[in-house]
């Protein structure tokens, strides 16, 4: 039981680290658009890369804090009959909806390493604009970030089968 607890934490701790990450990349992203903005209104000189680059890393950005939510139990549900259940209750229609979870995850990650993997060797580039940045390394992170999900589900299942058991929570 004892690598059981160690590994829900390795896996807790792993979503909050990404998401701290995540954070600062945000700021960085924050001080792109402001620079944008200033060039563009203030001098009469927009850049040709920065809106598109902000666009592009803001996807990936939702997909790995989508583990720290599942963690930290943030994610959207819908709770109208759920809430008014037992902990133990709640722990048992979690236990279902997850496993529909990770049969949809788990697709969604082996296409999208797929995707991911036909862009690499491709090289495909983003073709609409003037600046043509390499797109794989964006949709890398459709399967990390999934991944990182799938993690953190199973941290989650972990912690509620052990409630729906035996009625206590998993510390």
């Amino acid at each position: 039981m004892k690598w059981l607890r160690l590994t829900v934490k390795a896996i807790d701790f792993s979503s909050d680290a990404v998401a701290k990450y995540v954070c600062w990349v945000i700021l960085a992203l924050m001080v792109i658009t402001f620079y944008d903005v200033l060039m563009r209104y203030f001098f009469n000189s927009p850049t040709i890369w920065a809106y598109e680059l902000v666009g592009l890393v803001f996807g990936p950005l939702w997909l790995m804090v989508g583990a720290y939510l599942l963690t930290h139990d943030e994610h959207v549900r819908m709770d109208i009959f759920w809430r008014r259940l037992s902990p133990r209750n709640q722990a048992i229609v979690d236990l279902i909806t997850y496993t529909l979870f990770f049969f949809y995850a788990i697709l969604v990650m082996v296409y999208g390493w797929d995707y991911f993997m036909t862009s690499f060797i491709r090289q495909d580039h983003l073709s609409m604009t003037m600046w043509k940045p390499l797109v794989w390394p964006f949709k890398l992170f459709l399967p990390l970030g999934v991944g990182l999900m799938v993690l953190a589900g199973i941290a989650k299942y972990i912690r509620d089968l052990y409630m729906a058991i035996t009625g206590r929570k998993f510390e």
